[in-house]
């Protein structure tokens, strides 16, 4: 890019080499013609002198071989060069060239001027000499005859010393020019660029974010107006941009507040910007996201499809599945951004984590589902024994007892479904109340052994205890804690086998207090361990509607530790036993 000072130079330069160059071609030029035509007159008038000179050579009918020498002669003290010539153009003498060696001269244009009786005159390069010459020659008159031709000639270049003295005055001339040129070039560049380098530097500052930079008003009009309308630009500019970072704050809070994630992405599915809660959702650092493509951060081709089909123009709504960094159920609506002329620059894909939902709906499904078959058997099972008593059964005494015994047990399971259903209800109710209290370990897990005593003695099971006399102290729901605790020994009881035997232990271990249940009974297969806890689930079916077991006592459990913030395990050996241990956390002290 040009500067001005080098524009300015060099637009001056070219205007004064014009000028000077068309100033010569009007002046030299002229000049140099005047000079060859003073150059011809004064020839001419030597021609005529010497025609009359040489006349006595051409008296006789034959002319003397004396000319050369007198030419030779002439020549000494007469700077021009002379040639003499016959009637037929033949060269008799010349003053510079032995005549033998020139070739007849009748075609020349002086000569042939001359011999017409005219005095002739021409500029133009010599053939014998190779030189450039301005010839005249006069005709020789003998009794109103031509008897020959006197040419005199004189160098071109003889003319031109005056010539350079005045191309050197205008080389001068335009040497002082340029320096004039270089001159006012300084100054036209110091004068405007003044008044110019003020706006750049405070555009330069400007653009940097010095917002209220602003530029002194020149003396020139153009550049005060130049400078005034800059100083009203940037005062628009400081505006808008407070402008625009107000905005830019508000929507900051927003996106950083609002629960839903926000992905904003290039034209190119290239990630600009994550909101926290899109972090947290989707499990990456914007600093490791932004500027990649969906593709190459996710490895989701159904999240890079949704978006690229905002990106080209549609609003999508779906919900996908992904599998990376986390398996998650996605709700993603994504919307295109348009220029104002209708070219699609950004997409905004508002992400809304649905995996708990949807485990939810699948948990709630499948509640229904087992609600609805565990009520169906002990429902259908009365109805049948009902509809046989009414049919005539009731007067068989025998079968009316087995059934009404049959109706009792149906009732009892049905009854302690329902109670089983409360209790869960309650434990996953939002807000769940626990009533703490101090009491000794020990005391609770022999009162629990107590109760379930008649149990295991109808089974054929024998329990031990291993519970230290002075055992921890504890703050819990002792009603709760004693449910869970009984929950696990009538499991450990009823899926035992006959000569079992069912152990419980308490301990401290650290800040944490242990109950351990145990038995050596049928245990559970290894794949079967992850979903003992699940509500309904059973690993015997039969063995379970055989004891009345509803399948919710092990979902009871675990309630009832989560809400104690403890934990609870089970390690287990098919055909060998099972252990199942429960961990609660301090605040405990010791007695």
């Amino acid at each position: 890019m040009k500067s001005l000072r080098r524009t300015l130079f060099v637009r001056y330069a070219v205007l004064v080499s014009a000028v000077l160059v068309a100033v010569a071609l009007l002046m030299v030029l002229p000049l140099h013609s005047f000079a060859v035509d003073e150059e011809k007159d004064r020839l001419e008038e030597e021609a005529r002198l010497f025609a009359l000179e040489f006349r006595r050579f051409f008296t006789e009918s034959t002319p003397p071989p004396e000319i050369d020498a007198y030419l030779e002669y002439l020549a000494k003290d007469h700077p021009t060069r002379l040639t003499v010539i016959d009637a037929g153009g033949v060269v008799l003498g010349d003053s510079e060239v032995p005549a033998g060696e020139m070739e007849n001269h009748a075609g020349r244009p002086e000569v042939a001027a001359a011999l017409e009786g005219n005095v002739g005159s021409a500029v133009r390069e010599s053939r014998t000499l190779g030189k450039g010459f301005i010839y005249a020659a006069a005709p020789i008159w003998v009794n109103g005859e031509i008897a020959g031709v006197v040419r005199v000639a004189s160098e071109e270049k003889d003319v031109t010393p005056a010539l350079l003295h005045v191309w050197w005055i205008f080389l001068g001339a335009f040497g002082f020019l340029l320096l004039v040129i270089i001159a006012a070039g300084v100054w036209t560049e110091r004068t405007i660029m003044g008044g110019l380098r003020g706006m750049r530097e405070a555009a330069a500052g400007l653009a940097s974010g010095d917002l209220g930079r602003r530029v002194a008003e020149p003396d020139i009009k153009d550049f005060s107006d130049l400078a005034r309308d800059f100083n009203v630009m940037a005062e628009q500019v400081r505006h808008r941009v407070e402008e625009a970072a107000a905005e830019r704050g508000k929507l900051e809070a927003v996106l950083d507040n609002i629960s839903a994630g926000v992905m904003v992405t290039d034209s190119e599915s290239r990630i600009v910007m994550l909101n926290p809660a899109a972090e947290i959702i989707l499990g990456v650092k914007r600093e490791r996201a932004e500027g990649r493509r969906i593709i190459e951060v996710f490895s989701s081709r159904e999240l890079d499809v949704t978006v690229a089909r905002a990106a080209a123009g549609e609003n999508i709504e779906a919900e996908i599945e992904l599998l990376y960094p986390r398996r998650m159920f996605l709700h993603v609506k994504s919307n295109p951004v348009t220029a104002s002329d209708g070219r699609v620059i950004a997409t905004v894909s508002a992400i809304e984590d649905v995996t708990a939902v949807k485990r939810l709906d699948r948990v709630r499904q499948d509640f229904v589902a087992n609600v609805s078959h565990e009520l169906r058997t002990p429902v259908a099972t009365i109805r049948a024994l009902t509809d046989s008593l009414l049919d005539g059964a009731v007067e068989q005494r025998d079968t009316a007892e087995r059934f009404l015994r049959d109706l009792d047990h149906e009732a009892t399971r049905l009854s302690q479904l329902i109670e089983d259903l409360l209790a869960l209800s309650k434990l996953e109710a939002e807000g769940a109340v626990m009533e703490p209290g101090d009491f000794q370990l020990g005391e609770l897990m022999r009162e629990c052994l107590e109760s379930k005593s008649k149990l295991a003695e109808d089974y054929g099971v024998t329990m031990e205890t291993k519970i230290p006399e002075a055992g921890p102290m504890l703050h819990a729901d002792r009603r709760l804690l004693g449910a869970a605790v009984n929950n696990l020994i009538d499991n450990a009881v009823k899926y035992n086998r006959p000569g079992g035997v069912v152990s419980i232990a308490g301990s401290l271990d650290k800040d944490d207090v242990v109950i351990e249940v145990g038995d050596n009974g049928i245990g559970i297969p290894g794949d079967e361990l992850p979903r003992v806890f699940e509500r309904f689930y059973r690993v015997d079916k039969a063995r379970s509607r055989e004891t009345g077991g509803t399948g919710l006592g092990l979902s009871i459990v675990k309630h009832i530790v989560d809400l104690h913030g403890g934990t609870v395990g089970v390690t287990s050996v098919e055909g060998e036993g099972s252990v199942f241990r429960i961990t609660i956390p301090a605040p405990v002290t010791k007695n």
